[in-house]
């Protein structure tokens, strides 16, 4: 009888013989994908460069009345830019076509509050459209790029500044608290959210900046599937496994057949089906609002997102503590321990607690201020949807009392007749 070790000697041996004989077959075979990825990256990013953006300050009226509905609308309406712009191989292999990101901004100078929305040129009209549909007596100006007010060389002699990008606790499928769990659903009483960031920066004074950056690019429903076995699982019902590809569905078939060989047979507890019907009647009250919430997640449009926070001021007056506490205290007002929240990106959060402290927390500071005035997506961008983002970005309602938002103090004309519908 022929033994293992010769079987396998054997195999080796002309394994390698073919690959001797087509190596520039498999060469080809395994180069080519790594060869496509970095030409992919390298003609996005040179389309990228040649993007015209637009920077648009947003004022509306004082004492508004319009709540964060509104706002969800325009994300809606804005989803519907997703897959325009890509057509063909052409556009991905040769033009280096990318999907369309938007940076939503709240922006305070000395404690002067600012709204700005930055978008390429080619969906300026539907920005505006979209703002004028919702607040039609809003003024929106085009604006200098204000990032350029701190030099890319920070941390300097002047200049100092903390950032870092945030994440969310869970799965992007658990959703944050929206703007309709602000309101009492008794009086109708409602608590606008952005009154705490409004307030909290009226505190920061002199040669002190804070940034908030919300990057969203409209995407797919690919991330929904994800969240369907989330209920499924959590609601203990069989989940959906993607199709396998040839060789993982191979080799789990290989699994199987070892499995029936070198372990025992399965116990009659094993074989049991789970009990659908009995695990939803056994769930908590706290447990079916989790999948409750999840599920009206699932029915809105996604967008993927990347959250990033710079506070910059000079060495003089420099606080992080009391601008970070400010920021801060914003985000964690939308997070929720049965659902989601949102915490600071380890990677990105200009600390550093040993092995040279000072020289990677400089690191860090230019790398999160320079992905900041680039207005960077990262590609572990997390899913928020319309009413989140409306959640996180709107305009001062009446209940914001504060006076340092720039407002429009007389009612203005209709938008231009010439904007798309």
């Amino acid at each position: 009888m022929v033994s293992f070790s010769v079987i396998l000697d054997e195999s080796i041996k002309g394994a390698i013989s073919v690959y001797i004989e087509y190596w520039w077959f498999f060469t080809f075979y395994f180069l080519w994908p790594i060869f496509q990825g970095f030409w992919v990256i390298y003609v996005q990013e040179k389309y990228i460069r040649n993007l015209k953006w637009n920077i648009l300050e947003v004022k509306v009226p004082a004492g508004i009345e319009i709540r964060p509905k509104a706002m969800e609308e325009f994300f809606s309406g804005l989803a519907s830019v997703y897959d325009v712009a890509i057509d063909t191989l052409y556009d991905i292999y040769l033009s280096g076509v990318v999907d369309s990101w938007f940076s939503f901004e709240i922006v305070s100078f000395e404690g002067d509050v600012h709204f700005y929305i930055r978008t390429i040129d080619m969906h300026r009209d539907i920005v505006e459209s979209q703002i004028y549909a919702q607040y039609p007596d809003a003024e929106i100006n085009e604006v200098s790029e204000y990032v350029t007010s701190v030099p890319d060389d920070v941390p300097n002699d002047e200049y100092d500044i903390w950032g870092t990008d945030m994440k969310l606790a869970r799965d992007s499928a658990y959703p944050i608290r929206t703007w309709k769990e602000f309101e009492d659903q008794g009086s109708g009483e409602y608590i606008d959210p952005l009154g705490n960031i409004v307030e909290g920066v009226n505190k920061i004074g002199p040669d002190e900046q804070i940034w908030i950056q919300i990057l969203v690019r409209p995407t797919s429903d690919k991330w929904k599937e994800a969240g369907k076995n989330i209920v499924l699982k959590l609601a203990g019902r069989e989940v959906k496994e993607p199709a396998p590809g040839f060789l993982k569905d191979m080799l789990s078939e290989i699994g199987k057949v070892l499995s029936g060989m070198f372990s025992a047979s399965t116990s009659a507890a094993e074989e049991k089906k789970s009990d659908p019907l009995g695990m939803m009647m056994r769930l908590s009250s706290g447990e079916k609002a989790v999948i409750d919430a999840i599920d009206e997640k699932l029915m809105r449009p996604g967008f993927e997102t990347d959250i990033r926070y710079v506070y910059a001021a000079q060495r003089k007056v420099f606080n992080k503590g009391r601008a970070n506490s400010i920021f801060f205290s914003y985000f964690t007002q939308f997070g929720n321990d049965m659902i989601n929240s949102f915490r600071p990106d380890g990677r990105t959060k200009t600390s550093a607690y040993y092995f040279f402290p000072d020289y990677r927390k400089a690191i860090k500071k230019k790398s999160v201020l320079r992905r900041y005035k680039a207005r960077i997506l990262d590609v572990q961008s997390f899913i928020l949807t319309s009413d989140e983002l409306a959640t996180l970005f709107h305009f001062p309602t009446k209940e914001v009392r504060g006076s340092v938002v720039p407002k429009v103090e007389a009612k203005k004309g209709k938008p231009p007749s010439t904007l798309p519908i």
